[in-house]
């Protein structure tokens, strides 16, 4: 499977913990048990420790941050350290979710969040996923799901083709097989649904202004490379001049853009059980 740049996912942070739903945050904090032990999937450099864990309100949390990538679970701790509040117990497993999934038994854990994972994965995987949770019913967060809304101020012509290439994108293979992509989160909310778990979403949209450059030429340099994967012969000049039209107007600081995305909540209809007693961290 695939890995993000570290650079990446410190551009993205502050997008991602503006963007993210504080009421269905809440409640799955109020879902969790007073010292909860928390499965973080695809976990990267711990950003989902580290905007959930001051907000949990337990004292007594532990997190298991599981992801592949070996180099950004090394940088967990730095990029921990820069953070305002006290941070919980947790140690880093590297795991290749893709195929080993199974190797994290749910029943270990008392509730299980992922962010930025689901619209990666295939039909298949989110479908194994729902299956080990069905087997061991635990809250789950999955937050920043992306939902297809991709909108631009100014508008240019170019706008809906652009839009149609990244959604084709999004739905190759990430490292999981074909990925879901803006299926996801309906994909997900219903099979948790299915599975007997009460199921809640919200919006969790990126909102990107004039003043952030920065992000909109991230944006619209992973855009331009997805296009032209994607696109038929003989439309890179097209796509080019969006990529060309999009830079100049984010560098002049005119330009605004929305990337949809979608947060999950979702708690078993009967009890869990508790996670083993004593079980280390």
């Amino acid at each position: 499977m695939g890995g993000f740049d570290r650079d990446w996912l410190r551009l993205r942070a502050p997008f991602d913990d503006a963007a993210r739903d504080g009421s269905l945050t809440r409640r799955f904090a109020a879902a969790l048990p007073d010292s909860p032990r928390l499965l973080d999937l695809a976990a990267g450099t711990g950003a989902n420790l580290r905007h959930l864990s001051p907000r949990l309100r337990r004292p007594g949390q532990r997190w298991v941050l599981a992801d592949h990538d070996p180099v950004l679970l090394g940088a967990v701790a730095e990029e921990l350290a820069v953070g305002a509040h006290p941070l919980p117990a947790f140690e880093t497993r590297s795991v290749d979710l893709s195929s080993d999934l199974e190797t994290l038994d749910f029943r270990q854990f008392d509730a299980i969040v992922a962010t930025a994972l689901f619209d990666l994965v295939s039909a298949a995987w989110m479908d194994r996923f729902v299956a080990a949770l069905a087997g061991a019913p635990r809250p789950v967060l999955v937050t920043l799901s992306v939902d297809g809304r991709l909108r631009w101020s100014p508008e240019d012509p170019q706008d809906a083709a652009m839009r149609g290439w990244i959604e084709r994108h999004q739905a190759t293979d990430k490292g999981f097989g074909p990925a879901l992509g803006p299926e996801a989160p309906t994909r997900l909310a219903d099979a948790l649904r299915a599975n007997g778990f009460a199921v809640e979403t919200a919006a969790s949209d990126w909102t990107i202004g004039p003043a952030d450059v920065a992000m909109h030429l991230a944006l619209i340099e992973g855009y331009r490379g997805a296009a032209r994967e994607i696109a038929p012969d003989g439309c890179s000049p097209a796509i080019e001049g969006w990529a060309e039209r999009r830079r100049a107007a984010a560098q002049a600081g005119v330009l605004e853009a929305l990337v949809g995305h979608v947060d999950i909540f979702a708690e078993p209809r009967r009890k869990p059980l508790t996670a083993a007693a004593g079980h280390s961290i």
